[in-house]
């Protein structure tokens, strides 16, 4: 009985935390270059039942003390591309994605909105550095800052140095960055005047988050019935 009461609690305490991680796409879905992470369960406690006869014993099923949200994963694909005009907006065509130093070291996204700051530096609109085939991107005081749909970066009309665009197996860090082992990308091409969006997709994550409420509320049920059930449990053997 208690068992039961186990394994509901565990399915709600799964779909809570898979609502969070689509509240939390959903709370992109205006941020360029963001990518969506998505819920993924697993049997929790699993345990093999058997089926005893004096000495012997014979493998009947399995089970389980319910799902659990293990882990996320991030989707990858590309977003839809928003036309801005800015010419420091650009925006990657097929695979790829920029180089940015931040803090925590060298991390990889696919927002391209890129400005230049006070000291003339390339950088994201958080304001960290965007690096180049030699290093950060610097511009002199009054020039003009091009960046061209091979990727080269041109000052004045003269190409200095080339965006670095990598490939590779990524995954989000903590600060929403991607981060893996990579390689340059031979042959970029860039759109330039133009972002990449989100790839979230309302409808999708509204979908999923009432089937998740729905499931949670299942499991809300069952544990309101499995209550019920102790409490006559109890009351019949008072009375015995």
């Amino acid at each position: 009985m208690i068992r039961g009461v186990y394994v509901a609690a565990e399915g709600m305490a799964a779909r809570q935390k898979a609502q969070d991680v689509l509240a939390a796409n959903l709370a992109n879905v205006n941020t360029s270059g963001f990518k969506a992470d998505r819920p993924v369960f697993e049997t929790a406690l699993q345990r093999l039942l058997y089926r005893v006869e004096g000495a012997a014993a014979q493998p009947i099923g399995t089970l389980s003390a319910g799902a659990r949200l293990t882990t996320t994963y991030t989707d990858l694909q590309p977003g839809t591309l928003i036309h801005t005009g800015n010419p420091l907006d650009v925006a990657i065509e097929g695979n790829g994605y920029f180089a940015i130093r931040t803090p925590a070291g060298v991390r990889y996204t696919r927002s391209g909105a890129f400005a230049l700051n006070a000291d003339g530096t390339l950088v994201t609109r958080q304001g960290f550095p965007v690096l180049g085939t030699q290093g950060e991107i610097r511009v002199p005081r009054h020039a003009t800052l091009q960046i061209s749909a091979d990727g080269a970066v041109l000052v004045d009309g003269k190409a200095v140095d080339r965006l670095l665009i990598v490939q590779g197996t990524l995954q989000k860090d903590a600060d929403g960055w991607l981060v893996g082992n990579t390689t340059p990308v031979p042959n970029p091409r860039l759109t330039v005047g133009t972002l990449e969006g989100s790839n979230v997709n309302v409808v999708r994550e509204m979908a999923e988050m009432i089937e998740h409420l729905r499931a949670y509320e299942t499991h809300q049920k069952a544990i309101q019935s499995q209550d019920e059930t102790l409490a006559r449990a109890i009351s019949e053997i008072a009375r015995i």
